[in-house]
């Protein structure tokens, strides 16, 4: 973090934050398995839907088979398996046939969902993927991505300091609300891709002023680069953490967010020292040299406005070191 960067991070009035591997962890995990079916249990379900996501690289996929193999899943159903770009998967196995995927896909297939309104909590976070059977519906699971465990303190702390909130990311609207409210963030806007959290980025800071954007992916890069201050946080993920490190003005290793509150207080102070040692150099000089010019300051005098105040204010700088995070 250059002087110039530390001197724009004092004057933030917004932070402007990613939510998936800023906010949350980035890793989806199933936190619910519910069956629809009273005759099948939740390990069936789970099996069905590992069967259906075997052959996904999707990051909800993945969450999918790691649950089966902690569950010790290993009998899948094997089949004919098709991608329904963008709704979910059909799996062809035997005489059965398996859909697995949003609401739509199944209301598409003649499905009756009327099991899952009534039992899905329409509160909690996550994405639910719906499972049935032979056109009927047999269950759901809640897929979410696990916030930060810091992310609330970290959010009343900054709001502390007297600056707003925000919210960008690619999620759904209705997870970033949830999202938002859980952690406390002020404003949020889902479903944005890359160039819209740019247009919503700038409206922010008409509307409140500078802005800091925190970000780790390579989606984020854009944003780091246009904001007043970039902040590129998190743990090597890649070459989109690549991306987003050379497009930051500041970057942290760690993943914590509790190091957005304490960049800023650390700003603050440290443009708080350089007034004081400003302020002191120049009194002191005037003072001098209205003595000079008066005849009564020595040489000694001099010396002391001029290397003494120098080594005061190194001094009082060093104050830094020792602030209490």
């Amino acid at each position: 973090m250059g002087g110039v960067a530390l001197e724009a991070l004092k004057d933030v009035k917004a932070v402007v934050c990613d939510k998936t591997g800023t906010i949350t962890k980035g890793n989806f995990i199933v936190q619910d398995i519910v069956s629809a079916d009273a005759s099948l249990e939740e390990r069936e379900i789970l099996k069905v839907a590992a069967s259906c996501e075997a052959a996904s690289t999707h990051p909800i996929a993945y969450s999918i088979k790691q649950k089966a193999e902690e569950e010790k899943i290993t009998d899948l159903y094997k089949g004919s398996i098709s991608e329904i770009s963008g709704h979910g998967i059909l799996l062809e196995a035997g005489s059965h046939k398996y859909l697995c995927g949003s609401k739509k896909l199944l209301a598409e297939n003649g499905v009756d969902t009327a099991a899952y309104d009534k039992a899905t909590q329409k509160d909690s976070y996550g994405t639910e993927v719906l499972l049935a059977k032979d056109n009927v519906l047999i269950g759901f699971l809640k897929i979410s991505d696990t916030i930060k465990e810091e992310a609330v303190s970290a959010i009343a702390a900054i709001k502390k300091q007297g600056i707003a909130t925000a919210m960008l990311t690619g999620d759904t609207e209705e997870n970033a609300r949830k999202v938002s409210e859980m952690v406390g963030i002020d404003m949020y806007y889902g479903k944005l891709l890359p160039e819209n959290k740019l247009s919503k980025l700038n409206e922010i800071r008409e509307e409140k002023g500078a802005v800091m954007f925190v970000g780790d992916g390579i989606n984020d890069a854009p944003a780091l680069a246009v904001a007043d201050v970039g902040m590129a946080i998190g743990a090597a993920m890649g070459s989109g953490a690549d991306a987003a490190m050379e497009a930051a003005d500041v970057v942290f290793l760690n993943s914590d967010m509790d190091s957005i509150p304490t960049a800023i207080r650390i700003a603050r102070f440290t443009g708080r020292i350089s007034k004081e040692n400003v302020i002191f150099a120049l009194t002191v000089k005037a003072l001098i040299m209205i003595l000079g010019l008066a005849g009564i300051a020595s040489m000694w005098l001099a010396v002391f406005a001029d290397t003494g105040v120098a080594m005061l204010c190194i001094l009082n700088s060093i104050r830094i070191l020792y602030k209490k995070q």
